[in-house]
């Protein structure tokens, strides 16, 4: 996963060119692969039919909203690093339309937390996606094709990627007690929310590995939590450690944004 700059983070601009065609044949390959996806849930998950729409929906939104991003993009190509991208975001896709099925049980009437199959499921599916973030990097670097498109697009994914675990990750801790692990997910939208507020933070960040280091093991933390044969216990401790860890990261950041837009005023 990547921190608030990964694109300044990212590899040198693209000397490769592909044809929006190839944006829009990859798009809807995603759309077929996932719709795949959903009618086999239909089939073997037990739940209410408004649950499933919902899952769909939530699918196909996240998917959505990559696809158009890729169709869309002006002044910049998209490549083959973008192709890995869109592929792995049908396994985010998948991810998020599986959470409706986990969280009816736990924020139902019977109150309690999702079945161990939902968690592996849910690890099954994202931990290829979370593995994946490497490889599009590789890509890019290997064919010349890394854009600053490119370089957003990826970190974009990961950050969905990450707000879906940490929510999957707070249903199987217990929720609504464990509503802090969503934090890890929803940390990067609260930046944003905060450069609406604070534009001058709109600078580039410096390099930093331990930004860089925290940022990468956020995803594996939270796929070891959710993994059923890891005890509670454990699985708390560790994302607390992860989100104390992220907290000071994101802290550190802020700071020097801060501190720089007062001098810069």
């Amino acid at each position: 996963m990547k921190a608030p700059d990964a694109e300044g983070d990212r590899m040198p601009l693209a000397r490769s060119t592909g044809p929006r065609a190839s944006a829009r044949r990859d798009g809807l390959l995603a759309f077929v692969g996932l719709g795949g996806a959903l009618a086999a849930l239909v089939l073997l998950a037990d739940v209410e039919p408004p649950v499933l729409v919902a899952s769909g929906l939530l699918g196909l939104a996240v998917l959505g909203a990559v696809v158009r991003s890729t169709v869309g993009r002006r002044g910049e190509p998209y490549g083959p690093a973008d192709r890995v991208t869109v592929g792995r975001s049908v396994l985010v896709a998948l991810t998020a339309a599986l959470l409706p099925v986990g969280l009816v049980p736990v924020l139902g009437q019977d109150a309690g937390r999702p079945v161990d199959a939902w968690c592996w499921t849910v690890f099954a599916v994202a931990l290829p996606a979370w593995l994946l973030d490497g490889v599009d990097g590789w890509v890019a670097r290997r064919t010349g094709s890394a854009t600053r498109a490119g370089a957003r697009f990826d970190q974009e994914v990961d950050a969905v990627l990450l707000l879906f675990l940490s929510v999957a990750v707070a249903a199987r801790i217990g929720l609504p007690a464990a509503w802090w692990v969503a934090v890890i997910g929803a940390l990067r939208y609260l930046f944003l929310l905060g450069l609406r507020v604070r534009p001058a933070w709109r600078r580039p960040l410096p390099y930093s590995s331990y930004r860089r280091v925290v940022a990468g093991i956020q995803g594996g933390v939270l796929l070891g939590a959710l993994v059923p044969l890891i005890p509670l216990p454990l699985a708390v401790a560790a994302t607390v450690v992860a989100l104390v860890l992220l907290l000071i990261s994101f802290g550190r950041d802020v700071l020097w944004l801060e501190r720089g837009a007062r001098g810069l005023s």
